[in-house]
C-alpha cells in the first residue's frame, strides 16, 4: 500500500471544517498508520510473502513465507477500493460482507459520526487519489486499534483487512501416505 510522504490530511478531506477533536485524530491516525505499516513490512515480512488468504467465516488472515512460516491474524474488512471506478465502499455497507467480519468496520464509522467525519460516515466514497486510500485506511486503523492494514487484490477490487494478533505458526507438513500392498 502506498503511503502518504507526511501526516497531513488530503485537500478533499481537510476541506471540512473539523473540531479539534477530530483533527487531532486525524493527524495521530497518520502518524500511527505510517509507523504501524513499516513495521508490517519490516517486523512481518509483508513485502515478501509467497501467497495471501482471508477466510471470511473465520475472520482468519494468512500469509504464507517461502520458508515456510505462516502469518495468521484475526481481520476484519474495512472497507474496498475500486482503481477504475474511483470509488471506496466500506465494510459496514457492502452487502457481499458478512456482518460479523465487518465489526471494526462499523467502530469506525460510529466514531467518525462521533467525530462528524461525512466521508466515513457514507457508505460509498469517491476517492480522487492514492493518498485517498492511505488516509481512509489511517482512520480505521486507529478507530479499530488494529496492527496494520493489508491491502489485497481480489480482481479489480483490493481489500483492505484489519489486523488484530498476529502470530507466526510453522506450515503443518502433510504427512506422506504409504500405499497399502
Amino acid at each position: 500500500m502506498s503511503k502518504p510522504k507526511k501526516a497531513a490530511v488530503p485537500a478533499e478531506a481537510a476541506s471540512q471544517d473539523l473540531s479539534p477533536e477530530a483533527d487531532q485524530f486525524l493527524a495521530s491516525a497518520m502518524e500511527e498508520f505510517n509507523v504501524r505499516q513499516k513495521a508490517m513490512r519490516e517486523e512481518w515480512r509483508f513485502d515478501s510473502y509467497k501467497q495471501w488468504g482471508f477466510e471470511q467465516l473465520s475472520g482468519t488472515f494468512r500469509i504464507e513465507y517461502e520458508d515456510g512460516k505462516q502469518l495468521l491474524a484475526d481481520g476484519q474488512i474495512l472497507g474496498s477500493y475500486s482503481a477504475s471506478g474511483n470509488s471506496w465502499e466500506w465494510g459496514w455497507h457492502n452487502p457481499y460482507v458478512d456482518p460479523a467480519i465487518a465489526r471494526d468496520s462499523k467502530v469506525v464509522k460510529e466514531v467518525a459520526e462521533r467525530l462528524g467525519l461525512a466521508y466515513v460516515t457514507t457508505g460509498m466514497v469517491p476517492v480522487p487519489n492514492e493518498e485517498f486510500v492511505s488516509f481512509l485506511c489511517a482512520i480505521g486503523l486507529k478507530a479499530s486499534n488494529s496492527i496494520g492494514v493489508f491491502r489485497g487484490s481480489a480482481g479489480p477490487i483490493d481489500v483492505m483487512i484489519l489486523l488484530k494478533n498476529p502470530r507466526i505458526v510453522e506450515k503443518a507438513a502433510k504427512a506422506s501416505r504409504k500405499k497399502a500392498a
